[in-house]
């Protein structure tokens, strides 16, 4: 419905609380329809409030709206009209919470996903520079990389990072091995050297940049890139050893 349309749906509040009254004595579907295009404007209207306060441009108005429009239907079945105010008061709070919150969700993902990126391009420059394959073969080299880059991925997939747990609990094979897998992870981290094991800790599961870990350390960014790839190294190197006297593998 456009904006015009909505502003004439408005009801009396006589009318409101006949509709309200009907609404939650019977669920009516009716009803409920009826309650959410009379309301609709407002959720336009606080979300475009929301939005014209924004700290910057990352997210599109038309997920202000989405948001909105999830709040006025949450309102819609939390609102109690012997208790509340009138409804359009009461749902103008809940809608913004709603609004406010969901933007804070996206931030914070996008945020933790750009994170990420950073993470793995900055292994990536730094596996490249410190391989240990001799220039003048480009395949060893691109072994030595993706065995490499293998095991990061490991590391932040093993369960050590957590981020899909959720996901990996609905298959009871695949929590399995995951187990299996962060088990011995743990046990290899656990043995590298004390620098090593710190970087590890520090870049894989505290999602720390190399240049904060240099900070922590007291190390150059060039020398904490080298001690990871060190680091990698001997996870590879240890986990070939592991498997030598694992009878399940």
């Amino acid at each position: 419905m456009r904006n015009e349309e909505l502003e004439s749906a408005k009801a009396s509040p006589e009318e409101e609380a006949a509709l309200w009254n009907r609404y939650l004595s019977s669920h009516d579907a009716a009803a409920r329809k009826l309650i959410i295009e009379r309301h609709l404007i407002t959720a336009q209207k606080v979300a475009a409030m929301v939005y014209a306060g924004r700290y910057d441009d990352s997210v599109e108005f038309g997920e202000y709206l989405q948001f909105a429009r999830l709040g006025l239907l949450e309102a819609i079945e939390r609102y109690d009209p012997a208790r509340e105010a009138s409804f359009a008061t009461f749902a103008t709070y809940r809608i913004r919470g709603a609004i406010l919150n969901g933007i804070e969700r996206l931030s914070e993902l996008a945020t933790q996903k750009a994170l990420r990126r950073r993470l793995r391009r900055e292994r990536l420059r730094s596996i490249r520079e410190h391989g240990e394959a001799a220039a003048e073969d480009p395949f060893a080299r691109m072994v030595d990389l993706t065995l490499k880059l293998a095991i990061g991925y490991l590391l932040e997939e093993s369960g050590l990072w957590k981020a899909d747990e959720a996901d990996r609990a609905a298959d009871p094979y695949v929590r399995l091995e995951v187990k299996r897998l962060g088990e011995r992870l743990s046990m290899l981290v656990a043995a590298l050297p004390e620098r090593e094991q710190q970087i590890v800790r520090l870049h894989y599961f505290q999602h720390k940049e190399f240049t904060e870990i240099g900070l922590v350390m007291q190390l150059s960014k060039g020398r904490v890139s080298q001690l990871h790839v060190r680091a990698l190294r001997l996870l590879r190197e240890g986990y070939g050893t592991l498997d030598r006297f694992d009878q399940r593998v």
